[in-house]
């Protein structure tokens, strides 16, 4: 009920990604996010369901994989990175398989990742738009290379799951994806923006 209602991703997604509820001894409600690198389960993510405060865990002493992170396999042009699992859910329901989600937040990029993503000719960040969204997209991709790591501006302070809940499209969003820009980094323009100021 809380995916396919309040999120809004529907029912076969959360078949294909095996998203499930766990009840612990106290009656608390969780939803539960398992992580699979090439197939094989690796850790299970879960968080608070409403009304209870927003919390998560995860089963100890597992690694962090990136979340459908086998679409890096048959997605060598584009890859589109999200800041969380929802986002990814989110996106692949609307029918954007190219696409994998941070299962550690913002904060942190894990090393492992460098390495996956290093064949991925184009990176899409899509980020919340926040300060620690923002400032967690600029980190990976200074990690990443800026050269080949783009960032999706989206609106309204609103993340990936939030924009599409608000009555957006996938067309609406490829015509985000379309606008990214490239990292400003310090002391370097691109040669557009290099005409319109010293012309």
């Amino acid at each position: 009920q809380y995916i396919t209602g309040t999120r809004e991703i529907g029912i076969e997604t959360v078949k294909a990604f095996r998203i499930g509820l766990q009840i612990d001894q106290a009656g608390g409600r969780w939803l539960t996010i398992p992580h699979y690198e090439r197939g094989k389960l690796v850790n299970i993510k879960s968080r608070t369901l409403p009304p209870a405060e927003k919390t998560f865990r995860r089963v100890k002493d597992c690694r962090s994989v990136l979340f459908n992170g086998d679409a890096l396999e048959s997605h060598k042009e584009e890859i589109i990175i999200t800041e969380g699992e929802v986002d990814t859910l989110t996106l692949w329901d609307r029918g954007v398989k190219n696409v994998i989600g941070s299962t550690t937040g913002a904060g942190s990029f894990d090393p492992s990742w460098i390495d996956q993503l290093q064949a991925i000719k184009r990176i899409v960040l899509c980020y919340d738009p926040d300060e620690p969204g923002q400032k967690g997209a600029r980190e990976a991709a200074r990690r990443l290379g800026y050269d080949r790591c783009f960032n999706v501006a989206l609106p309204d302070g609103q993340d990936v799951n939030e924009y599409f809940c608000a009555g957006h499209d996938v067309f609406d969003f490829q015509a985000l994806v379309g606008e990214a820009r490239l990292f400003d980094v310090a002391g370097i323009m691109s040669f557009a923006d290099g005409l319109m100021k010293y012309r």
